[in-house]
């Protein structure tokens, strides 16, 4: 286990002794607590960018596959995409 010294102004030490006593556990308990929790959003948070950019990747070489697919002719479209609705 790492051990880190924590500076928090004065204001904000006195809110954090208040929730840490109204949650029945330490301060140090509740700060590290905070910082677990932060973390895992962060974590979250750069997983669902990530996300977003392979989406984005996807849909550019989809965009590009359906341009040169249909570049120089009358191709039907509708044949392209997997969930096409079903012809009349």
């Amino acid at each position: 286990m790492s051990s880190y010294t924590v500076q928090i102004d004065s204001k904000l030490a006195e809110r954090l002794e208040q929730a840490a006593r109204a949650a029945k556990i330490s301060s140090t308990d509740l700060i590290a607590e905070c910082i677990a929790q932060h973390l895992d959003i962060t974590i979250r948070h750069l997983a669902l960018v990530e996300r977003l950019e392979a989406v984005d990747q996807g849909l550019l070489e989809l965009a590009s596959f359906v341009g040169e697919a249909t570049a120089g002719s009358n191709v039907d479209v509708s044949s392209l995409c997997r969930y096409a609705p079903p012809k009349a």
